[in-house]
This record gives C-alpha cells, structure tokens and sequence, in this order.
C-alpha cells in the first residue's frame, strides 16, 4: 500500500500542459517572468513570420496570409496566456465600453499621439523612413490602391487587427498581469516592449511615447476598446496621411512652421486631453466608483522594482533579441 502511494506521488499527474500551467501559476515565477514570456513568444512568431514574409508578398492572397499570421503572433499566445492564468485573470482584464463621454478626451489623445509621434519623428530622423509608406513591424508593407476592395484590406491588415491584437496583449493582459506593481512599471513594461514589438531603432521613442499615451487612455478611461479605437485612428493616419505629411516636411523647407504647428497642435491636444481626464474623474468620484485595483510602490522601492519587471531572465532574452534582429535583421 505505501508503495503504491510512492508511485502515485511519483507520477507525473498531468500532461505538458498542465506542468506549463503550474508554472505559470506558480506566484514567483508568474511574478517575475510570466508577461516576459508572452513578450518573447509573440517576438518569436514575429521573427518567424520574416522567414515567410517573401512568399507572401505578390499573392492573391497576400492581405488575407498577413490577418492570419496576427491572429497566429498575437491572440493565440494571448488567449493562451488567460488560458494558463485563469479565469479570474481574465476578469480583471478592461474589455467594457468607453463611455460616449469619453469621445472628446478619445480624439484629445489621437491628436496628441499623431502630433507627438511626428515630433519625436522629426527629433531622432525616423520621419525619414515614413516617406516610404506604412510598414507594419518592419515587415509587411501596404502598397496603397484606389480599389475600394484593396483599401478595405488594408483597413482590416494594418489598421484593424494590429490595434485589436496589440492593445489586448499590450495593454489588456500586460497592464493587468503589472497593475499590483503599480502605473510607472506597469506602464514602463507595456510601452518599452511595445516599442520593441516594431523593431526599429530610430522609431522606439516613437512608439514607447504612443505605449504611454495608450496606457494613459486604458487607465483614464477603465477601458480596453477605448485604446484600440485610438490605435485604429491613428493607424488609419499612418496608412493615408503620414507619408504625405513626410514629403511634405522634406521638401517643404520650411521645418520652424512644420514643427510650430505640430507642437501646436501637440499642446492643445494635451490640454483637452488634461481637462477631459479631469472630468472623468470627476464623474467617477460623483458615481463613487471604486478605484482601481493597483498597488502604488514607494518611491524608494520603485529603481528595484522596475528593475525585476523589465530584466528578468525572458525579458533580458527579449531585449537581446531586439538588437540583434534590428541590427542583423
């Protein structure tokens, strides 16, 4: 009988599947390096989809192999990830509706991310490269047609989806899985790896800028939809508008009026975007809606803290994956 019991404890009791979620589950480890792993599964498939990027390019159905190659790099890790950490994870995560309130501080926001992005473009010479068109991930290249079909395409492949599919991992699972670290490393996680994600070296100010601003949007507005519809403006701005307002830059020769207008622009976005928060806040405390759930590191705590959030084993990985693709890729 009691040799019975010592096999029994010494068989594994359940499949790979469920030692993976064990380990996830596991309060250190999924402390430490759970979201760094979903970070360097999604990078991984990234990388993987180069590999086939140019038997993809020149097919009839090109636009329709670049959907499915998001939901593979993103929504399946993802959805695996909620999987493995459980259903009250998944609860937690922000997928209600924005308020109709929350319109005008949503296109605050926009106007903020296309005026500070083009900004910081000009600052470190990324702006450059827009003049090319719109690229998604370095890789896949929307070749803009007058074909309604096309445009249609286009919309779904490199507005719709990416904001859908990034805003969920970057914003929704990531942002949850930090939040009891606290916003500055919740929100330094999301935006540095989200600025990897596009692995370009002059554009990662840009991005992280528009991860922040995102987070900003998602913790204001206590809404995941209300992040991916100012994702999916401002990707339909890079599809249609951001290479014209590049040429126009580079051969206008007149940069003092273009960066005066741009930085216009960029604080009266910032101001309304400052006043509406204000309101919705407001509007919280007159509904006594709770807080969210977050715990505030002390700020002497805070350099070690995010210290363990962004370099743990996995998000070390990432980052050396990051330069060597950027620099070799």
């Amino acid at each position: 009988m009691i040799m019975q019991d010592q096999k029994q404890h010494n068989t594994p009791d359940g499949s790979i599947s469920s030692l993976i979620r064990q380990l996830l589950r596991h309060p250190k480890f999924r402390e430490n390096n759970a979201p760094s792993l979903l970070v360097l599964s999604v990078f991984s498939l990234l990388i993987l989809s180069r590999l086939i990027d140019t038997a993809l390019l020149g097919r009839e159905q090109e636009y329709l192999s670049i959907i499915l190659l998001q939901l593979l790099i993103f929504l399946i890790p993802g959805l695996l990830y909620c999987k493995l950490q459980g259903s009250d994870f998944s609860s937690r995560i922000p997928l209600r509706m924005f308020r109709p309130s929350h319109i005008l501080f949503l296109f605050s926001a926009l106007l903020v991310m296309v005026a500070g992005c083009l900004l910081i473009s000009i600052h470190t010479g990324g702006i450059e490269g827009s003049e090319r068109g719109f690229s998604l991930y370095e890789t896949f290249t929307a070749d803009l047609s007058s074909s309604a079909g096309v445009v249609l395409f286009q919309l779904l492949a490199f507005a719709a989806l990416p904001a859908l599919c990034e805003e969920l991992v970057f914003r929704g699972i990531l942002l949850t899985a930090l939040q009891q670290r606290g916003s500055v490393c919740a929100f330094a996680f999301s935006a540095l790896y989200f600025g990897m994600l596009h692995f370009d070296f002059a554009q990662l100010p840009v991005y992280m800028f528009a991860g922040l601003l995102l987070c900003l949007v998602v913790r204001i507005t206590r809404s995941l939809p209300a992040a991916i519809v100012v994702h999916f403006l401002y990707n339909i701005f890079g599809l249609f508008g951001q290479s014209a307002l590049a040429r126009f830059y580079s051969y206008s020769g007149n940069d003092t009026m273009f960066r005066f207008l741009l930085t216009a622009a960029l604080l009266i976005g910032a101001a309304i975007f400052c006043g509406e928060a204000s309101r919705i806040y407001q509007r919280y405390a007159a509904e006594s809606l709770p807080p969210p759930d977050l715990r505030e590191i002390p700020r002497r705590a805070l350099p070690a803290a995010l210290v363990r959030t962004l370099f743990p084993a996995a998000g070390v990985l990432c980052i050396i994956i990051y330069i060597f693709v950027t620099l070799f890729g």
